[in-house]
């Protein structure tokens, strides 16, 4: 079964033609210009014919491309490549046609034949490519030989060069040595280039699947894990939590510290472990399940348990929605999870009496927000580091509660599900700036 052309190839094809649009048109004005700026005689008549003759076959490609490309017609690669192969012979042929009439030899448009023999050896194989050197050398050749002895008229270049240089069989010979042998130089180089390229993103490719292989492997051993860590923690998370109501019977001051600190420490391992498995299961699955939901109705059902623990510092909570965000086709879960994330903790980093605020707006088909606060702010030098794992800022108290440091990272990553991007802006001790913005439909970006 023939192998189906893909974009690259399709894209090539157009790149070609369009080359040979700007080669006609400079073949025409050289040749004006040489003949009634320069003076230099030529035979514009025969050129001019070449010159129209490489505009129809150029016009016919380019049809043909156009017609296999409309309605989802397929293309195959043995096709295109059959195409190319009759642009690039038509092109040598009339490029020697060209020559003949513009100073044989003596014209140093000679080395234009090295562009088609570096063209065909991108996409031909080696066998091929020396054919097409090979078909050059013959071709040019024989242009230089026939005007040589005469069989052929030639047309100099007067006042350009020596007029007798193509009657100099030792000139003809050495230039066409010369020409021959960087001809298949050009060959050579090229396919050797190529050859090392693709070993080099064959390379790549393989590298880069073995990582994501490994960074697969790593992630589902995190997963299982950390998920039978929960069940063990879980377990003495509910011990404490009994000792600590006291139904197992009453506390003296001593005991009922250690407990507090013990229920106080597994809680917050609790979080940690349970944002944990939430990463891990996020960059596993890569879960989408997008919905229509409002927005708005979204935040002000997030924003309660907000509002309530900036009452409790005393934090001013400024709220900010764009009437024109309406409905979005968004993970409504992981979306909740991103804006409580980071609503929570510029509350949490921002000390009593202080502000947060959030805006809410829409920019054509995107969903711009920003989430500020006058906290601690982050040192300039460890932005870059906010959304890594495990990561918290120098600056942060000792005597603030430890976080999971898996909140911005989770935060990130919902962002990206979406085909959105997030980012940070800073100043220590004075403010903090979460902006992120998201497609109102992320379905709709290829």
């Amino acid at each position: 079964m023939e192998e189906k052309l893909v974009p690259a190839h399709v894209h090539f094809v157009k790149w070609f033609i369009r080359i040979r649009w700007m080669a006609v048109s400079v073949l025409i004005a050289a040749t004006y210009s040489v003949r009634h700026i320069l003076d230099i005689p030529v035979k514009e008549k025969p050129i001019f014919i070449l010159a129209a003759l490489l505009l129809i076959l150029n016009l016919f490609h380019w049809f043909l491309l156009k017609y296999c490309s409309a309605g989802g017609k397929s293309i195959k690669i043995k096709s295109i490549k059959r195409c190319v192969h009759f642009q690039i012979v038509t092109d040598l042929i009339i490029l020697a046609f060209i020559l003949h009439f513009s100073g044989g030899i003596e014209n140093p448009l000679f080395i234009f034949f090295f562009f088609h023999l570096i063209i065909a050896s991108s996409i031909f194989d080696t066998f091929r490519s020396y054919l097409y050197a090979f078909f050059a050398i013959i071709l040019s050749g024989t242009v230089a030989y026939l005007e040589c002895f005469g069989i052929i008229p030639h047309y100099p270049l007067e006042g350009f060069n020596s007029p007798d240089l193509y009657r100099n069989i030792l000139y003809v010979s050495g230039t066409g040595f010369i020409f021959a042998c960087a001809a298949i130089l050009v060959v050579f180089l090229s396919h050797m280039i190529i050859n090392k390229s693709i070993k080099s993103e064959e390379t790549y490719i393989k590298t880069n699947l073995e990582l994501e292989n490994k960074d697969k492997l790593k992630n589902e051993y995190v997963l299982r894990v950390t998920h039978d860590i929960k069940g063990h923690v879980a377990a003495i998370h509910s011990c404490i939590e009994v000792i600590r109501s006291k139904i197992a019977g009453p506390l003296n001051e001593v005991q009922e510290d250690f407990v507090n600190r013990a229920f106080e420490r597994t809680s917050i391992l609790s979080e940690f472990i349970k944002n944990l498995l939430n990463l891990t299961r996020k960059r596993l699955r890569h879960d989408k399940e997008f919905e229509e939901f409002s927005l708005r109705q979204l935040i002000d059902n997030l924003l309660i348990p907000v509002r309530a623990m900036a009452a409790d510092k005393k934090i001013e909570l400024e709220v900010f929605i764009d009437a024109h965000c309406g409905t979005v086709n968004w993970n409504p879960y992981s979306i909740e999870e991103l804006y409580t994330n980071l609503l929570l903790n510029a509350v949490k980093y921002t000390l009593p009496g202080g502000r947060v605020s959030l805006m809410i707006k829409r920019r054509n088909n995107n969903i711009m927000t920003e989430v500020s606060d006058s906290g601690i702010g982050i040192p300039r030098n460890e932005i870059d580091k906010v959304f890594d794992e495990f990561y918290r800022a120098s600056n942060v108290p000792k005597d603030m509660k430890a976080g999971t440091g898996l909140g911005l990272s989770i935060a990130k990553q919902v962002v990206e599900d979406h085909k959105g991007r997030i980012w940070v802006n800073s100043e220590t001790g004075i403010w903090t700036k979460f902006s992120f913005i998201i497609p109102a439909n992320p379905e709709e970006i290829r």
